[in-house]
């Protein structure tokens, strides 16, 4: 992957809740988590953290932010020392991007751009021609409806070295088709020039479009429409400045709502699976985007929850990677079960014998513990004492990961009857084992925004909340702090917008409207359970904090006015002091008029 961006990659691979674990203790609250907050003394837990969009605020002290705002001020440093501690925990090499790196960052508009009109063009082939009628009736045939195919946005990569290059070459420079993976720039000493330089990546292939968190097209995968020999039947989009294997998860843009809803997540393996289960109504499903499932991938469901279920394929290759996903997702502290697929092999085949079925597996999976133990101790009466110990090594492991006693003993009286050895050989095994625990650092910092900073956030907030930007005609930038003045600005020009709409240009911007809207939901939905309030009015608070704010900046203009006109009077500056006392008598009536609504 060519791109450097080391602040995004410290994100990917630090989950807010990890990093804000080492400080403070949280418990969940809905689909966020609560805790006390470190920065102001307080008893209760004001400050309010969002996995599922990495950011934190308190409610107590106004403060808030991503996880480098919280190193800031944990350390008492600056972004530059926050970036350098946490690149170090994530493992991200810190240094100067190339000319070349600036150069691929700038133009991932263009490669999101290239990947949506090639996603539209691989559809339009399959409904619209010939060649994609083969495609449509393979989809078809596999037991999707024509309403799940277009949703998934699945289309057809014509058998052809020229299709989609030539189409693509209408509106984009070739180098950069090729820069998104969908074309390939040929070796010059294939003994080639001309138009025939390039030729796409994808042939005669059914088109699966990976979307990335936010809805874009990054890449896709192809299955291939007539096997043929030494072809691999699933190709994926090559590593890009947008697009990394190893961090998107197939139809989490489709399933997060769903996820977060139900408060777990199916993996499958499969992109097929993901659409048929999500046909078939389980939209809480994902997949792996061809490769193994992986401690970024983990990283990015904890966002929305800390439960998952594992569906993997039921032969070998299946059951090795559900024994390592498990190991990645005990790592990161996940709750886990596994599904009994009925004897089927897949998802997808076990729908296909009855939605019921799978309806059924997916609510009855077993904790991970009860399915380990169950396999392994089938055959316990005709085990051999190798195969014993192979046995207890194996198993010991999952019973350290359990923190509850009732259920570690449980276990250990289960693997020691499966075994038919005494429960105290076990115990000594597991003595022998141990899990490294981090230190917690202690904050000692007392630090809290004052009343006009906390009435400007709440004020953006609820102007991106109910977006209405028409109050915000009434200030100037000059009258928000530095931190919130990009946000008034761009809401000013462009009303009504959302995080989503500004991550593809400026993620820091993007980060700072997400967290001004979620301190604004976040303290309506606290507002609606006090004694007297039983619905949250959006719209009425915003005039509230508008009235509010403008009084405040008027009243700090108000005692600033009178010591720039002493300055004014002894440099001899008459005009200057009768402008300001012109100013003075304005505001005064501004100032009557809101104190009078």
């Amino acid at each position: 992957m060519l791109d450097n961006n080391p602040v995004q990659d410290i994100k990917d691979k630090l989950p807010v809740m990890e990093v804000l674990a080492d400080y403070i203790q949280m418990k969940k609250a809905g689909t966020n988590y609560k805790a006390v907050c470190p920065f102001h003394s307080e008893k209760s837990a004001s400050l309010m953290v969002s996995p599922s969009k990495q950011i934190w605020h308190c409610f107590g002290c106004g403060l808030g932010g991503d996880i480098f705002e919280f190193i800031k001020l944990s350390e008492n440093v600056d972004f530059k020392e926050a970036l350098k501690i946490l690149a170090d925990r994530a493992g991200v090499e810190l240094r100067k991007p190339t000319r070349q790196e600036i150069q691929v960052s700038e133009k991932k508009h263009t490669l999101y751009d290239i990947n949506a009109a090639a996603a539209r063009y691989f559809s339009k082939v399959m409904w619209e021609s010939r060649a994609g009628n083969e495609a449509l009736l393979y989809l078809r045939g596999r037991g999707l409806t024509d309403q799940t195919i277009k949703g998934w946005q699945l289309g057809f990569a014509p058998d052809d070295f020229h299709y989609l290059e030539s189409f693509l070459a209408k509106s984009f420079p070739k180098d950069d088709v090729a820069l998104a993976g969908l074309i390939v720039k040929r070796d010059r000493d294939a003994g080639k020039t001309g138009t025939d330089e390039y030729f796409d990546r994808f042939r005669g292939r059914v088109m699966f479009p990976i979307l990335n968190i936010h809805g874009q097209v990054v890449g896709f995968t192809a299955r291939i429409l007539k096997d043929k020999p030494d072809t691999a039947k699933y190709i994926n989009t090559p590593e890009t400045p947008i697009y990394n294997k190893g961090r998107e998860l197939f139809g989490l843009f489709q399933a997060k709502n769903q996820i977060r809803k139900e408060d777990r997540a199916v993996l499958v393996e499969g992109n097929m699976d993901v659409i048929s289960t999500h046909q078939a109504g389980s939209s809480q499903t994902v997949a792996s985007s061809g490769t193994a499932l992986g401690t970024d991938q983990l990283r990015v469901l904890q966002r929305f929850t800390q439960n998952l279920i594992f569906a993997f394929d039921t032969d070998n290759a299946g059951a090795s990677a559900t024994r390592r996903a498990l190991e990645e997702a005990l790592n990161l502290g996940f709750n886990v079960k596994i599904v009994d697929m009925k004897g089927a092999k897949d998802p997808d085949e076990l729908i296909r014998k009855g939605i019921g079925l799978w309806r059924k597996s997916v609510d009855t999976a077993q904790n991970f513990a009860e399915y380990y133990f169950d396999s392994k101790l089938r055959d316990r009466e005709s085990m051999p004492v190798e195969t014993k110990r192979e046995v207890a090594k194996d198993l010991a492991p999952l019973i350290l990961r359990m923190s509850d006693p009732v259920t570690k003993g449980h276990f250990v009286r289960k693997l020691a009857n499966g075994i038919d050895v005494a429960e105290q050989a076990i115990w000594d095994i597991i003595s022998k084992l141990s899990l490294p625990k981090p230190s917690k650092p202690t904050i000692t910092l007392e630090k809290r925004k004052n009343r006009r900073e906390i009435l400007e956030d709440q004020f953006l907030g609820l102007s991106l909340v109910t977006k209405n930007s028409s109050h915000l005609r009434d200030f100037k930038p000059t009258d928000f702090t530095p931190e919130n003045q990009e946000a008034f600005q761009l809401l000013l020009k462009e009303g009504a917008i959302s995080p989503a709409q500004v991550q593809g240009f400026n993620p820091s911007l993007a980060t700072r409207l997400e967290l001004l809207m979620f301190a604004s939901s976040e303290q309506g939905n606290s507002n609606m359970h006090e004694p007297g309030q039983d619905q949250w009015k959006p719209d009425g608070e915003l005039l509230r904090v508008k009235v509010e704010l403008k009084i405040t900046i008027i009243k700090a203009r108000m005692q600033q006015i009178p010591v720039e006109m002493k300055t004014a009077k002894a440099a001899g500056d008459k005009a200057l002091g009768e402008a300001l006392s012109k100013e003075f008598t304005l505001i005064s009536q501004e100032l009557l008029k809101y104190q009078n609504n």
